[in-house]
């Protein structure tokens, strides 16, 4: 309520300063044109339209447009409780809260400080297993979902079905599918109470609208001439797919599984903190690191330190296969010496007396 009050008050205020200073504008734009016409009037030269300056637009709606959103923002910022002094503080708490962080994890490691890397380390693969999982689920089904969402390799009786379903697989987050769906049938917590397996099938269903999706518009680009000559050499439907196609979008697709493997990562560490297994559950509350009080930054700063390594080692890793798979392996050439260049040189050839 108090925010709509401020904000109608700000945005009054403001309509009334503009409105002044345009009307103020406006005052002396008509005196100018009084000045032009009693000059025509008395027989003095008067300017045509190519020799007056061109008008300034007037920028009403553009500035009323800013006015608007400026007092939204601070209307929105009124109404959900926002202050300047914790804007403010920011700055020194971040630098005091990153200090904690920065001397948990550079800190000599004591018995304490070992059981913190020790279960971040092993949350955090069990992060990884689930996006492993995840994907490899979602890279089974997605092939031939994809084939048979493509327009040019299947009729329309079953694109048009395949693509729905697809649709609705995406429209639906995997949080939601680990929520409503797998956690209640599977389990709820660590690997040994099924939420490491409700994570895995959360983000395998996920993954097969995505990769479904991008994979049926890489069969959809691909080139029609060996599609055409296969069915011309009399090759069934099944041997056009495995002959002609998949040849040419193989790469791609290893390229787009890899980079869900990515995705899934980080997927996993957001479902973790719902109940699925993983990192996430180490910093959720209540039981995790941020439902304690007083904050324990020292391994709060380790686990995240062990989220970032491991996730910029997974991204590097598949990054640097994915690159092999599309380009190919790099051939470096050996530098040939003179010698072995002349020796390479063909004889010249013999004259031969007629």
């Amino acid at each position: 309520m108090w925010g709509l009050a401020i904000g109608a008050g700000a945005f009054a205020l403001a309509l009334t300063i503009y409105g002044l200073a345009y009307v103020g504008t406006r005052k002396q734009r008509t005196q100018a044109q009084q000045r032009s016409d009693a000059g025509h009037h008395q027989g003095g030269y008067t300017p045509d339209r190519l020799d007056m300056r061109p008008v300034k637009p007037v920028k009403f709606w553009y500035n009323m447009a800013l006015i608007m959103i400026g007092v939204l923002f601070i209307s929105s910022a009124a109404g959900t409780g926002m202050t300047l002094s914790a804007l403010l503080e920011m700055p020194a708490r971040i630098w005091d809260f990153g200090l904690q962080m920065v001397g948990g994890v550079a800190q000599v490691p004591d018995e304490q400080a070992r059981g913190n890397w020790s279960s971040a380390f092993d949350a955090m693969l069990e992060s990884v297993a689930i996006a492993w999982i995840g994907t490899i689920v979602g890279a089974i089904f997605s092939l031939p979902c994809g084939i048979l969402a493509a327009r040019n390799m299947t009729p329309l009786a079953t694109y048009i079905p395949m693509r729905f379903i697809l649709s609705v697989i995406r429209a639906v987050p995997e949080i939601v599918f680990a929520v409503a769906i797998f956690i209640p049938l599977l389990g709820v917590g660590p690997a040994d109470r099924g939420g490491a397996m409700a994570g895995a099938f959360a983000l395998g269903i996920s993954s097969i609208g995505t990769l479904s999706k991008l994979i049926s518009e890489s069969i959809e680009g691909v080139d029609r001439g060996p599609l055409e000559a296969s069915r011309a050499a009399g090759a069934s439907h099944i041997q056009v797919i495995r002959w002609a196609v998949l040849p040419q979008v193989l790469p791609e697709v290893i390229a787009i599984w890899l980079y869900r493997f990515e995705v899934n990562i980080r997927a996993s560490a957001i479902l973790g903190a719902l109940g699925a297994g993983g990192i996430g559950r180490l910093i959720s509350p209540p039981n995790g690191l941020f439902g304690q009080r007083p904050y324990d930054w020292e391994a709060i700063g380790i686990t995240l330190f062990v989220i970032i390594a491991i996730t910029m080692l997974v991204d590097q890793t598949s990054g640097f296969v994915r690159h092999r798979v599309i380009h190919g392996k790099t051939v470096k050439q050996k530098k040939q010496k003179p010698g072995d260049l002349a020796a390479q040189e063909p004889d010249p050839p013999k004259s031969v007396a007629v």
